[in-house]
């Protein structure tokens, strides 16, 4: 959904239009475009170039149509709402008894996210079916930077704004936007594949509006169910971490997300680890890849599949290391919310995961436009530059029982992150529900420059059963476990540029509490 301003170039239409008659609408990012249109039977083309093309279509294009299209060498790159198709294919389409009413190319205005004329790195998102080495040509005026991590078809380039507009006028190009090469600078970044239909992803050129029923003053009540877990973690503390994520979305908007009975309800979001095929259209593609993925809420997608999040139990999780639980839910929950890829590289739903403390404003802007924000809220938004501030997300307490829902409480030690007691659901869970406490005594600040290739952290943490271990992970990709527990100490490794430094204390009933510095390191 799109929650930014509209990017202003001279090119204000869809470079080429067909069809006439009858009305609709294709969402893109940058505006909403109404379509009118009679059948369209063919499309030009020469056969030594591939194009890409939205086509509209009377009626969902379904299964049959996606199969048809493949027949007559038209390739489905992704959906676009409302009943379209993202396309390529070279020299003339035969769409003859198809029933497409209107088709169009995506205009410079329309592949280009907010904030470009500040950045100083860009994000360019190719269309799946271009080459590597075409984008090896398409880019070879503009200096690349280290991508590990990202697909083929993503690049990470710096550059001058105004050389971006003659990429962005290019067919090959799906859409541009900024990107903070400091923060991943030696990580191996991963891109998400973005909200899911049946008949494939929605490009970060497109939005929806997709919400499940209703907004305004009514507030919307949804549900979830735990269809498994991974052996990864415990379970008390999966249930824990996920339904932190989806209490940070309900602090900000007019919803609840309650634990359900059963799994395939109705306006309820399942959540299953799985590998390889696992019944949908989308194999996870084993450890390396794909993280997760989420299905659009309806009507884009039917019940019960819509809503539910898929997690890559191929993939190593934890708890503020390796692949965060918390984070990739953060994430993924927006999805099945219905918002679609921000262009920010400091919100939650910008394209590619990192560790995450809590929403932005313009997550919370984008949630809120969809369901309104709760009576009474004074909830403030997370500042990625001050991940331990006040405005860090309060780990609320969660229900003994499952069967009642999770409110959106206000927190009451603001200043103080603490863990969410475990849920009593299932086997796995905990009685020991108290956190530890953790405090960081130098750096005395929670933002601090340095010059040095490493900074000394310590503190104290405690704990009513003791502290197992206090870890920590940088936003650059580095993590390590401290030396002691009840006084603890840290060697951390910079890069240059921006560092955010989480610490972590666990006790041995997975129970964690963290403290968050930014450490700015200059040359």
């Amino acid at each position: 959904m799109s929650h930014s301003r509209f990017i202003q170039t001279s090119l204000l239409v869809l470079l080429t239009v067909w069809g006439a008659d009858a009305a609709g609408m294709v969402h893109l990012k940058n505006r909403p475009v109404r379509t009118v249109g009679g059948e369209i039977v063919t499309m030009p083309g020469e056969a030594s170039q591939t194009q890409h093309w939205v086509l509209q279509f009377a009626a969902y294009p379904g299964a049959e149509t996606r199969a048809e299209l493949a027949k007559r060498g038209i390739r489905v790159l992704q959906y676009v709402p409302d009943s379209s198709l993202m396309v390529a294919f070279r020299g003339k389409a035969d769409l003859s008894g198809l029933h497409v009413t209107w088709a169009g190319q995506l205009g410079a205005q329309d592949r280009q996210g907010a904030g470009l004329d500040g950045a100083r790195a860009y994000l360019i998102e190719l269309h799946s079916d271009v080459s590597a080495k075409q984008a090896s040509a398409i880019l070879n005026d503009f200096q690349k930077l280290e991508s590990e991590g990202l697909p083929a078809n993503y690049q990470m380039v710096a550059a001058n704004y105004s050389a971006l507009t003659a990429l962005a006028s290019r067919d090959e190009v799906a859409f541009i936007m900024p990107a903070e090469a400091e923060r991943g600078v030696g990580r191996r970044r991963i891109v998400c594949p973005g909200p899911l239909t049946e008949a494939g992803n929605i490009g970060d050129y497109a939005t929806t509006g997709a919400s499940w029923s209703g907004s305004g003053a009514a507030t919307i009540p949804l549900g979830y169910h735990f269809d498994n877990f991974t052996s990864q973690l415990g379970q008390s503390v999966q249930e824990a971490q996920i339904v932190l994520a989806f209490a940070q979305w309900m602090k900000y908007a007019n919803i609840t997300i309650s634990p359900v009975a059963a799994a395939a309800q109705s306006k309820s979001i399942d959540l299953l680890f799985a590998t390889y095929a696992h019944g949908d259209p989308y194999p996870f593609d084993g450890p390396g890849g794909v993280l997760a993925h989420t299905f659009y809420p309806t009507p884009l997608n039917t019940e019960p599949l819509a809503g539910d999040i898929h997690l890559n139990d191929s993939e190593s999780w934890g708890v503020g290391e390796k692949i965060d639980l918390f984070s990739v839910v953060l994430h993924e929950a927006g999805h099945a919310l219905g918002l679609a890829h921000s262009s920010d590289p400091n919100s939650v739903m910008y394209p590619y995961y990192r560790l995450q403390t809590g929403l932005t404003s313009d997550d919370i802007a984008a949630i809120q436009s969809i369901y309104g924000a709760p009576s009474g809220s004074t909830a403030q938004p997370t500042q990625p530059s001050q991940p331990s501030e006040p405005t860090s997300p309060t780990r609320p307490s969660q229900p003994s029982q499952p069967s009642q829902p999770t409110q959106p409480t206000q927190p009451t030690q603001p200043t103080q992150p603490t863990q969410p007691s475990q849920p009593t659901q299932g086997s796995g869970s905990s009685t020991d529900t108290t956190p530890p406490s953790l405090t960081i005594s130098s750096p005395g600040a929670t933002i601090v420059s340095a010059y040095s290739s490493t900074i000394t952290f310590s503190g104290v943490a405690s704990d009513n059963v003791g502290v197992s271990s206090v870890k920590w992970t940088t936003s650059t990709g580095g993590s390590g476990a401290a030396s002691g527990t009840a006084q603890w100490s840290a060697s951390i490794p910079l890069l240059l540029g921006t560092n955010v430094v989480t610490v972590r204390a666990y006790d041995a009933a997975g129970n964690t509490s963290w403290r968050a510095v930014t450490v700015v390191r200059s040359e």
